[in-house]
């Protein structure tokens, strides 16, 4: 039998943290019960210390006047029973506190903020936790500013116990601000230096912050360029205020081939293949080349990156594209290229202008067959934010897109058009493990002879990615034959709510509704909602959704997404 079903303590009178500190310190003594056998010695010892060890335990929170009774009690078979009865009393309360922040920090608005938000004003009861870890977060904030050297002078609590009262006097003196120093790259000799310093977020001479430290290192791992990333704080001597860094960094191999296969409802079994190339010519550029081969859909692309200003997120970027889309109503074949300018802007904002050039062989139901060519300039605006409990598996944060493109005739393009698209999702994470996922999607085009539009510009709806329960474009306006031809509008919504079970699974309920339509005073939402499964795994998800159509025939239909990359 356990040692704690032989002697068991049952303390009464006090609830929550103050029963948590007073079970604490009355936990068992090694030695107490020896071979399922309670030692009749060291019981009666224990109970009687028992009443000192929580007066000590009740402290921390104010508490110094405590009635303590204590009853210790064998039963027929041998166990004990410790009740412990505590009335904590009238608390000590703060009757007055004097903050004092010194030294060339003392007037940074974050120190000050931490110091107007002390939490043990007058009239407050005592409690000393929440004292020392106040104490703790002014004294690290400062060290996270830059303040090294900082230190409390003066840290005094004096409690009266006659009058109940306690008097707080504290000075926290910050001493100088350290400051970044230069800055050495250990082990990338193949990288243009000019590059590495894109993932700083901090330059020499700006005041030295560990959480940047923290941030230049969640740069570099993001890049995916490197293995290993190591940041140094180098030692000064004598009253130096400037920290060099060194910042040590492993390469990835410079050329990556990565094979993966997959299924889908919407584009049937599939297999890719990405070639990527780290470092062109030791300049930090980057090329990708990607091949999709599906049943439904086919893709060789080709993207080169080449890096622009000192600001991580802003490139140039080149692309040359083929691809073909075989669906039920429509045949699609495709050339693009494109080049645009990315610049990354305040509050994690990112625009791009571009200007891409498209010819497009396609063919639409049984009447339309074109052949189009589109010169296009275009602007994109989004943002993202997103925080994640694994990798690949966000539980918090929103990403949005909107873009805006254009043709003319007069410039090059057989078709004149203007066409803007809007894209977003939120995800929150609410109580019980649960998730709720909201999506949106929208586009509207203003062009007078629709059926020179090339498919890959028209809109249609469903699929796993769109309205569950239809098919994989399947919603749009249809010709005179029945076959879905797609709109010029499109809006679509989603909600989902989806429930952790374990580690690496998830169940879902889901609904949405949607269509891709010609007239934004005449149209009609398909809806459909469902149940899914996820089985998540470091290579890919596994998605299940069983989906029922609302409104129409009522029909189900299933919708599998499976796909892996090494």
């Amino acid at each position: 039998m356990r040692a704690a079903e032989r002697f068991v303590v049952a303390v009464s009178g006090v609830e929550e943290a103050l029963l948590e500190n007073v079970e604490a310190a009355l936990a068992l003594p090694h030695g107490l019960v020896r071979d399922g056998r309670v030692e009749p010695t060291w019981a009666r010892r224990f109970a009687r210390q028992s009443v000192e060890k929580t007066a000590r335990a009740l402290e921390p929170f104010g508490y110094y006047h405590a009635t303590i009774e204590t009853d210790l009690t064998i039963a027929a078979d041998g166990a004990y029973r410790l009740a412990v009865r505590v009335e904590p009393g009238e608390p000590v309360r703060v009757a007055r506190h004097i903050i004092v922040l010194s030294g060339p920090g003392a007037g940074h608005s974050r120190l000050r903020q931490l110091r107007d938000d002390f939490p043990l004003v007058a009239g407050k009861r005592l409690r000393h936790d929440r004292y020392e870890e106040w104490k703790a977060d002014l004294l690290a904030q400062a060290v996270r500013l830059g303040y090294l050297r900082a230190r409390f002078v003066r840290h005094d609590v004096r409690v009266s116990l006659a009058d109940r009262q306690a008097e707080i006097d504290l000075e926290l003196a910050t001493g100088s601000r350290y400051f970044f120093g230069a800055i050495d790259f250990v082990g990338v000799e193949q990288y243009p230096e000019r590059v590495l310093r894109r993932y700083l977020t901090f330059r020499p001479g700006e005041p030295f912050a560990e959480e940047q430290l923290a941030l230049t290192q969640g740069n570099f791992l993001d890049a995916d360029r490197f293995r290993r990333v190591r940041l140094q704080v180098l030692e000064t001597a004598g009253d130096e205020q400037t920290l060099p860094v060194n910042v040590e960094l492993e390469p990835l191999p410079r050329y990556r081939l990565r094979p993966g296969i997959g299924y889908g409802t919407d584009t049937g079994a599939r297999t890719s293949l990405r070639f990527q190339n780290l470092n062109v010519l030791q300049l930090g550029h980057d090329f990708r080349a990607d091949l999709l081969y599906a049943e439904k859909r086919e893709a060789l692309t080709g993207t080169y990156a080449i890096p622009v200003t000192e600001r991580l997120d802003s490139l140039l970027q080149l692309s040359l594209a083929y691809r073909r889309d075989l669906q039920e109503s429509f045949d699609s074949r495709s050339l693009a290229t494109e080049v645009s300018l990315t610049r990354g802007l305040p509050r994690h904002l990112k625009a791009s202008v571009y200007l891409s050039l498209l010819r497009e062989w396609f063919e639409i139901g049984d009447d339309v067959e074109r052949r189009t060519t589109l010169l296009m300039p275009g602007v994109r605006l989004g943002q993202r934010r997103w925080t994640f409990h694994a990798p690949g598996r966000p539980r918090n944060g929103y990403a949005w897109q909107a873009e805006v493109r254009g043709a003319a005739k007069q410039l090059l393009s057989d078709v004149s058009l203007l066409q803007g698209l809007l894209s977003a999702n939120t995800i929150t994470d609410l109580p019980y493990g649960l998730l709720l996922i909201l999506r949106a999607e929208g586009g509207t085009t203003l062009q007078d002879d629709f059926e020179d539009v090339p498919a890959s510009m028209r809109f249609f709806a469903g699929g796993d990615q769109s309205v569950r329960g239809y098919a994989y474009k399947s919603l749009g306006p249809e010709d005179s034959r029945g076959h879905v031809i797609g709109g010029r509008h499109l809006a679509v919504v989603s909600a989902e709510i989806d429930k952790t079970i374990g580690d690496n699974w998830s169940v879902a309920l889901f609904f949405d509704a949607g269509n891709a339509f010609d007239s934004l005073n005449d149209y009609e939402l398909a809806k459909g909602a469902g149940i899914g499964i996820r089985r998540h795994t470091p290579v890919g998800p596994i998605k299940l959704d069983l989906a029922r159509q609302i409104g129409a025939a009522g029909s189900y239909r299933l919708h599998l997404s499976v796909g892996f990359i090494w």
